[in-house]
């Protein structure tokens, strides 16, 4: 499956092959937990769900105008009509422009938002 990795230590957004499924993206990221945000239609961003947890925390990075960093690796997979990852539709050239790395910058992780009723 094609995937982009952007990878926050060595600083790098490069196409890749990796086998479809949760494992296979613990391993590329280096977590054992992920969460995703939509990019566009047919493309999703999987990152390290506890990232800002780790201590020390994992480099950051930006995402185009997404108001929050993320924490440690990332990648950029696709998706079908039925919600399973497939291979992306971008290429690491077509990301690059979008990503900026933070380097070390510590963030405090934000507590739960609790409503009452």
């Amino acid at each position: 499956m094609k995937a982009i990795l952007i990878d926050v230590t060595a600083q790098t957004v490069t196409d890749i092959d990796i086998q479809p499924g949760l494992s296979a993206m613990y391993t590329a990221i280096g977590c054992q937990c992920v969460d995703r945000r939509v990019l566009d239609n047919r493309n999703d961003l999987w990152f390290d769900d506890e990232g800002l947890l780790h201590e020390p925390q994992a480099p950051k990075f930006r995402f185009g105008n997404y108001p929050h960093p993320f924490a440690g690796n990332a990648l950029i997979c696709g998706y079908n009509n039925e919600g399973e990852t497939i291979s992306t539709t971008l290429t690491a050239d077509q990301i690059r422009p979008y990503i900026r790395f933070l380097g070390d910058l510590h963030i405090e992780p934000q507590g739960p938002v609790i409503i009452s009723f």
